[in-house]
């Protein structure tokens, strides 16, 4: 009873850091530094290790190399937890922009913050808003903004990589642009989805070769869209399986 007491209070301070320093960045980001977007990021790598410290949460980062320089590219990582966020930030120097779901955007304080920093909703309801976010995507790229992006279009409930949703491709065929995976494993651990409850803990990720499509440009939208995410998935999942076969080894050992 004491130990669960304790893991709801640790919570509820992790959550309260997480509301106190978004509103603190809608108020200086709209207010202070209005269109400073290397404030943004300073300010969003700060909320993200406070998360991290307040949590007990240990990040292991490999593959640094494996980050293209002075190059727009797509990042698509994996998504496990609430927590992905912040991890990206603490993971992935310089400046992006994230799509995510519309409905995030009507998340009472983070929706307003990802307006404030012109994030981009994903319309699914809609072919025709569909299709003006996916001009928009292509517009932005090509001004030179890399995009943050979860392929999986929602967080999962267990480790498995689910099924890539085909917008998440579309794009690039226009873009071309090469792609970073980025897996994250582990954050499921730390919040499991439809939990608020935050549990200490270490999250790998690992940041992966750039996977490219010039080979893959002149075919059909459906072809390309397949292939490229077979190309990005595998590369997922060679991580993914690996660290897995490892976790289930050393519960082996420590039996």
């Amino acid at each position: 009873m004491l130990k669960k007491s304790i893991r709801i209070a640790h919570s509820i301070i992790w959550w309260i850091d997480w509301i106190a320093i978004v509103l603190l960045g809608i108020v200086f980001d709209s207010i202070v530094w209005r269109g400073n977007r290397k404030m943004y990021r300073r300010a969003e790598n700060f909320w993200a290790w406070t998360l991290m410290k307040l949590g007990g949460i240990k990040l292991e980062i490999i593959g640094t190399e494996n980050l293209p320089k002075n190059e727009t590219v797509v990042y698509m990582a994996n998504h496990q937890s609430d927590i992905d966020w912040p991890i990206i930030f603490r993971t992935i120097p310089g400046q992006y922009l994230f799509l995510a779901k519309k409905e995030l955007f009507d998340v009472p304080i983070f929706g307003v913050y990802m307006k404030i920093q012109n994030y981009i909703p994903i319309e699914r309801d809609s072919i025709r808003k569909s299709f003006k976010t996916y001009k928009k995507i292509v517009s932005l790229i090509g001004s030179g903004n890399s995009i943050v992006i979860y392929p999986e279009g929602t967080r999962s409930y267990n480790r498995e990589l689910q099924k890539f949703k085909s917008f998440s491709f579309s794009f690039l065929q226009d873009a071309r642009v090469r792609v970073v995976p980025v897996a994250i494993d582990g954050s499921i651990d730390i919040q499991k989805k439809g939990s608020p409850l935050i549990s200490p803990g270490k999250v790998k990720v690992t940041i992966l070769p750039p996977v490219s499509f010039d080979d893959i440009y002149d075919l059909d939208t459906k072809k390309f869209c397949l292939t490229a995410s077979n190309r990005v998935r595998r590369s997922l999942l060679d991580v993914l399986e690996k660290s897995e076969v490892i976790r289930q080894a050393e519960k082996i050992i420590a039996i």
